[in-house]
C-alpha cells in the first residue's frame, strides 16, 4: 500500500507529538517508532487512524477534533430530548449499560471506519479530507442512535360544583422514553456484511486499541483519594486478598446471572434462584422472568461486603456498577496483577455490555484466572481472563497498601 508525500511530511511531526505528549506516552512503545520505515508502514495501514488522534499543528483536521465535535452534538441531542417541556415524565435508557451511563464507543467507531475505509479504498485515514470527514460522521451517527417513544395515558376526573352539577374532565399525561444505543463495531460488521478479511482487520484494530490509544481515565488514584476511600472503612477491618478469593469462590456455580442483580446479604441470599422479573432496563432480558441472581458488578460488590465492608460505605469504597468500580481502582498492567484485583472487559463507558470479575489466581502458564458472574455461563464461573476478553485491570483502593 503506497504512502503519499503528504503523509511522509506529517510523519515526523506526528511521531514527535506522540513521543513527547503526556497523552501520547501510552500510545505506542518507543521501540516501534524506529526505524522510519515502520512508521510509514503503520501510517499506510488501518492503524493510521489512531495516529491521527494527535494534532500535528499543521492545517489538516485531526480526527480527535471531528470525534469531539460529534460527541458533543450527541450529548446535546440527548439533553434536548431530556428537556422536552411537553412531557410530564421522561426516562432515558442506555442500551447495554449496566449503570445506565452513556457509552463512549469511539474505539469502535474509529476501528470500524478504518477497517471499512482501508479495505474498500486502500487509503490511510490518519488525516481527513472533506469526503472522509463526511463518511466518518455518517458512520458515527449510524453507530450512535437516539430514538424516542411517547406514551399517552388518559384518565378522567369527575368533580361536582356548588350547584351539584357533575363535571367530567379528560386529562392526558405524556411519558417519553429515550433509547440511546451506541453500537459496537461487531454489530456494524453484520449490517455491512463484512468479509472474513475485513473482520480480521477489524479484530486486529480492536485487539490493539489499548496499546494505540491513550487510556481515557486516570492511571492511578492519588494518595489523597486512596486515604479518603480508606477513611470510610472500619478501623479494625483487615482486608486480605485471601479472604477476597475465598468469598469469590464460595458461590461459584451456585448463583445465576441476573441483569441488575444486587445483594447486600451476608452469606447466602434466599432470593437467589427465585423466579423474578428483570426490571432493570437496557438488556435483551429486560421484562423476562428468570431465576434471581447477580450481575457482574453486583457479584463483585457482594464479595467485598462479605469480607467486611460496611454496606453504607460501598459507594465510596468499592462502588456499584462497573464504572464506579473502575473509578475507585488504580489502573494496573497485567504483570502487576495480584489475586483480589479486578479485571474488566474494557474501560467503562467505551463499549456496550461491559464486564468485571475478580482475579482469583494463576494457572500453570501464569495466565490470570478470574471469577465472574457471566451471562454466557448463566452462573459464577472461573475462566482464564484472556479467554473471556478481560484485558483491563484495576486495583481497588481498599487493597492498595
Amino acid at each position: 500500500m503506497a504512502v503519499d508525500p503528504v503523509t511522509i511530511a506529517k510523519a515526523a511531526t506526528t511521531v514527535g507529538k506522540v513521543a513527547s505528549s503526556e497523552n501520547g506516552r501510552h500510545v505506542i512503545l518507543m521501540s516501534i517508532l524506529t526505524p522510519l520505515i515502520l512508521i510509514l508502514l503503520i501510517l499506510s495501514s488501518p492503524f493510521a487512524i489512531f495516529f491521527g488522534l494527535f494534532d500535528d499543528g499543521v492545517d489538516s483536521v485531526p480526527i480527535q477534533t471531528v470525534i469531539q465535535e460529534l460527541q458533543n452534538k450527541f450529548r446535546t441531542k440527548i439533553e434536548e430530548e431530556q428537556n422536552d417541556t411537553k412531557m410530564d415524565t421522561i426516562t432515558t435508557i442506555v442500551v447495554g449499560s449496566e449503570d445506565n451511563t452513556l457509552i463512549d464507543n469511539t474505539v469502535d467507531v474509529l476501528s470500524f471506519f478504518s477497517a471499512l475505509h482501508t479495505t474498500l479504498n486502500g487509503e490511510q485515514v490518519s488525516y481527513l479530507d472533506d469526503k472522509a470527514i463526511r463518511e466518518l460522521k455518517e458512520i458515527f451517527w449510524e453507530m450512535n442512535e437516539i430514538t424516542t417513544d411517547v406514551e399517552t395515558k388518559t384518565r378522567t376526573k369527575t368533580s361536582e360544583d356548588e350547584h351539584g352539577i357533575t363535571h367530567t374532565e379528560t386529562i392526558n399525561t405524556y411519558h417519553k422514553t429515550i433509547w440511546v444505543n451506541s453500537l459496537t463495531a461487531e454489530e456494524m460488521t453484520r449490517k455491512y456484511n463484512f468479509t472474513d478479511e475485513q473482520k480480521t482487520v477489524l479484530k486486529e484494530l480492536k485487539t490493539s486499541s489499548n496499546s494505540l490509544m491513550p487510556i481515557g481515565s486516570n492511571m492511578y488514584l492519588s494518595l489523597h483519594e486512596i486515604e479518603e476511600i480508606k477513611s470510610n472503612l472500619p478501623q479494625d477491618l483487615d482486608i486480605k486478598r485471601k479472604q477476597t478469593v475465598e468469598k469469590a469462590l464460595s458461590i461459584a456455580g451456585k448463583v445465576h446471572y441476573f441483569w441488575g442483580g444486587k445483594s447486600s446479604a451476608i452469606g447466602w441470599d434466599n432470593r437467589w434462584g427465585t423466579p423474578t422479573k428483570v426490571t432493570s432496563e437496557g438488556s435483551t432480558s429486560t421484562g423476562t422472568v428468570r431465576p434471581f441472581g447477580l450481575d457482574c458488578s453486583g457479584y463483585v460488590t457482594w464479595v467485598f461486603i462479605n469480607i467486611g465492608l460496611d454496606v453504607s460505605t460501598i459507594e465510596k469504597t468499592i462502588g456499584h456498577g462497573t464504572t464506579n468500580q473502575w473509578e475507585l481502582s488504580t489502573t494496573i498492567i497485567e504483570n502487576q496483577v495480584k489475586v483480589g484485583d479486578l479485571a474488566f472487559l474494557a474501560i467503562p463507558n467505551t463499549r456496550k455490555d461491559n464486564h468485571v470479575g475478580i482475579v482469583v489466581g494463576f494457572n500453570e502458564d501464569g495466565q490470570v484466572l478470574v471469577a465472574h458472574c457471566n451471562a454466557s455461563a448463566n452462573n459464577v464461573s472461573i475462566d482464564r481472563a484472556k479467554n473471556v476478553g478481560l484485558r483491563c485491570f484495576g486495583r481497588p483502593a481498599i487493597l492498595i497498601e
